[in-house]
């Protein structure tokens, strides 16, 4: 065999086994019922985190707010520190103005 063939094998054999172990490799976290939530002031986003792993975990959640047309309006990370193996707890965004069409992710 060339070095070329045998460099392509073994890069094309690192990455199935990168995509193996990625697909195996599970989110310690749920996000559960997530809802946007609108008062006069502007708007929110609430829910709860549960750790559904092993160990206790810290988690930044990353919302993003987009208009009607699908453009980013605006952005916010939810800091939760110290969440216990099978812990659920509630979070909340802080409040934005929003267009009253907003949506999220």
């Amino acid at each position: 065999m060339k070095i070329g063939r045998v460099t392509g094998l073994i890069v094309a054999l690192g990455f199935a086994g990168f995509v193996i172990y990625s697909l195996l490799q599970t989110e310690p976290v749920k996000v559960l019922h997530p809802q946007l939530q609108h008062s006069g002031d502007g708007g929110f986003v609430s829910g709860a985190v549960e750790n559904t792993g092993a160990s206790e975990e810290s988690v930044s959640l990353e919302i993003r707010y987009y208009d009607a047309s699908g453009h980013q309006v605006a952005s916010d990370i939810v800091k939760l520190d110290q969440l216990g193996s099978g812990a659920t707890r509630p979070f909340a965004a802080p409040l934005r103005k929003l267009p009253t069409d907003a949506s999220y992710s």
